[in-house]
């Protein structure tokens, strides 16, 4: 039997409880901010800011910019991500950018085409104008 050691990295898995959601069919503009937990199923363009956690559901289609602590993403995603945390990509989700992490996961039949910046842990209070430089 192999156990698994405990890792430093692991990370509390993605609440259930979501508070801000864009339905499939719905489309949004603009810049979005929230705290909790939110679902996009619909097409964003623009801006994201969350101190939490952001779902990008499978038929979702959102471009520009996120800056969360946690990103999940099964559908399409074109900018650029600032995730203080971890970026997971699973299948079958299309992203296209350059992504600002500490922890990135890529699941097999999902397809990443752009750069990486693996950042190390940081600091609590440490702000996205700080991550960016």
């Amino acid at each position: 039997m192999l156990l698994r050691r405990p890792d430093p990295f692991d990370l509390p898995s993605v609440s259930q409880e979501i508070t801000v959601v864009l339905q499939k069919g719905c489309f949004l503009e603009g810049r979005l901010q929230f705290e909790g937990t939110a679902r996009i199923d619909g097409e964003f363009k623009g801006e994201i800011f969350s101190p939490d956690i952001l779902l990008i559901g499978d038929d979702a289609r959102v471009s520009g910019q996120i800056e969360a602590d946690v990103v999940v993403i099964s559908g399409q995603f074109s900018g650029d991500i600032f995730a203080t945390q971890r970026v997971e990509i699973q299948a079958p989700a299309v992203v296209k950018g350059t992504i600002h992490t500490a922890i990135l996961q890529i699941e097999e039949g999902a397809v990443f085409d752009g750069k990486t910046k693996m950042l190390g842990p940081l600091p609590s209070g440490r702000n996205s104008a700080e991550i960016q430089k």
